[in-house]
Parts: structure tokens; sequence; C-alpha cells
């Protein structure tokens, strides 16, 4: 049977590129956000169709959907967003100010049979699902309701689907027909791991630089003397900064979280931060798959993604579900027709 996918804050296609791998064909995104480059992913799925007006989910009610995969603005909720002025009072906000609620009406308005948003794992700490119903953590009453849906919450790291980055993030995953019990084990019974085989990255990063000339989005950088001077005097494991910006990779280990342009690793042996490949390569994209804009901008929009390995377990987990089901009423329907 045949699956579909679409995308609800979807940004460039990265957990869609996933949801593909995982066994889904890709229909359509609807992201709004400016910073992520439509070209980026209309290049990349050619015929799905990509919107930037939000509204537009309310055209695709009563649309054939087995899945949709989002990830809504996290800067609310980010370590990154700690010192904004409203730090401590979100419960005096309206949630439907954040996109996090808003993915979560077009699931509501579109049905599909399956959802699967993702956000950093400080959400957890202030937005929580009881239930079916949506709260801020701590409150005993619903600021929003899936009646539909059965829900599991769960946070994956990206280093244990074959990418070499340490990079955790919370997933809520929506069914309507099963309760989700997304694990490794599961996996493990529905024959995943040869899958993950064929989409492996590394789990170091000496697995994943060493990148030939001619492979796009990989122009080296360029530096100021004074900054080259710098990189050539560090060694694995300092900053240039003293922070964790422009640290210094060790090739032997695996990456730290893959951010944007304003936080870029240093690489392991060369006097330069990482191209745009590099911090693909380390986020699990491809090379045939190719980024859009200014240099800026791609980091931006590699930073922004979901790691693909990690969508497509949870696709593969869902489609899986799915012809269970299919499977299962096909033998009920068939047991009423011989009776």
């Amino acid at each position: 049977m045949f699956y579909n996918v679409g995308g609800i804050y979807g940004g460039i296609g990265g957990a869609l590129l996933g949801a593909q791998w995982g066994g889904f064909d890709v229909k359509f995104n609807i992201e709004p956000r400016t910073f992520f480059n439509t070209d980026t992913f209309m290049n990349n799925f050619p015929k799905a169709r990509c919107t930037t007006g939000f509204d537009n989910y309310k055209d695709l009610r009563g649309t054939p959907s087995h899945l949709i995969i989002g990830s809504p603005d996290c800067k609310q909720f980010s370590n990154l967003g700690t010192k904004r002025k409203d730090k401590g009072k979100l419960h005096e906000l309206d949630p439907f100010d954040f996109d996090y609620v808003k993915f979560l009406t077009a699931v509501n308005h579109i049905q599909p049979d399956c959802f699967v948003l993702e956000n950093v794992p400080n959400v957890l700490k202030t937005l929580w699902f009881e239930g079916k119903e949506l709260r801020f953590k701590g409150s005993d009453s619903a600021i929003y309701e899936l009646p539909n849906y059965n829900i599991q919450t769960i946070v994956l790291n990206a280093i244990d689907f074959g990418v070499p980055q340490s990079r955790k993030r919370a997933f809520v995953i929506g069914a309507k027909n099963f309760q989700p019990e997304f694990s490794f084990e599961a996996l493990e019974k529905m024959g995943f791991i040869e899958l993950i085989r064929k989409y492996y990255r590394g789990k170091i990063l000496k697995e994943v630089l060493d990148i030939p000339e001619d492979v796009p989005n990989n122009k080296p950088p360029r530096h100021s003397a004074k900054r080259i001077e710098g990189f050539s005097n560090l060694e694995i494991g300092e900053s240039y900064y003293g922070t964790q910006n422009n640290l210094r990779l060790n090739p032997e280990k695996h990456a730290g979280t893959i951010a944007s342009h304003c936080s870029r690793f240093v690489h392991p042996t060369e006097s330069r931060v990482l191209t745009v490949r590099e911090n693909a390569r380390i986020m699990g994209f491809p090379d045939s798959f190719k980024f859009y804009g200014n240099e800026s901008g791609q980091l931006d929009q590699v930073g922004k993604s979901i790691v693909p390995q990690v969508s497509m377990a949870i696709a593969y987990y869902i489609k899986e579900m799915l012809n269970d089901l299919s499977t299962k009423e096909f033998l009920e329907k068939l047991e009423l027709t011989n009776e």
C-alpha cells in the first residue's frame, strides 16, 4: 500500500526526506517562515506542492493524508530563548500565538491518520500532553485538545540513529487508530535495522568529513588573517571565543548540536569553520540534497532541520503500524465474506 506525507512548518524538508526513505510519498509542505528558502524544498521535492501561506492548510481538509510532520518555531522554549522578556510568563501568553499550537490546529482540521511534531526538549518544561489534552505544565485546564488522537511524547537523540551528532529533540507522535509506542525494540521487531544501515552516516566525524571537491555546497568559508591565525592555534576542544561557538571538533568523536550560522564548529584539522555541506553531512543529509540561498541562509536551513534518519525511523514505525491495521481490516472483511 502507498502512503503519503505532508509538512506543516516542514522547513526545507529534512523530516519529509526521512519519511520518504521510510516509505512515504511527499505531497506538500506549508512553510510560512521566511528564513526557510522555498527554492531548497522545491528543487529537492519537485513533485510536491509548496506554499508559504499558513492558512492554506484550510484547503486540505478531506485530502487523503496518512501523515503530517512539522517542526514549528521553538523560540519560546529553546535554551536560546531564556533571556526573552517573557521568560517565566509563558502561562500569561495566548497559546494560539505559538506556532506549536497553530500546527495542532492544522492537524485537527486536516485529520491525517497520524502526525509527528518535533521541538526542543525544553518545550516539555512548559507544554505537556495529558491524554489528548495539551496543557501548560502544572495546569489542570487544557489549552488545546486533539479528541481523535492517541499521543506519545518521547525525547530522541540523533546520534542513536546513525549520524555523528548529539542532538536531542522532543517528538509528539499522534495516531487515530492505534496507541503509539515508538521504541528501538519495536523498530527491531519490524526489521528496521537493515534500513538504517542503508542511510547510516557514521558515529564519529572522520567518517563524514572527507568530501570530494565537486560536491555542492562545500565551498570553504573565507576568514580574515586574524581569524585564521586564531583557528590555527586551537587545540581540539578549544574555542576561539571561549564558548561553544567556534569550537574545534575532535575527528574521533561526534559533534554537538548543529545550530545556525551564528554558532559554527571549527574543522578538526583545518583553520576554518565547517562548510555548509560538512554541516549537512553531520545532520545526515545526502550529498544529492542541495541547498539554495546565501551561505548564512543555507547554514540556518541545515541547523533548523530535523535529522532525516530520526524522521525515517518514526515514519517507518508509523507505516508498519498502518500496514498492520490495513491487514487486520482486510482479514476481518474476508472473514465476514466467508460467513
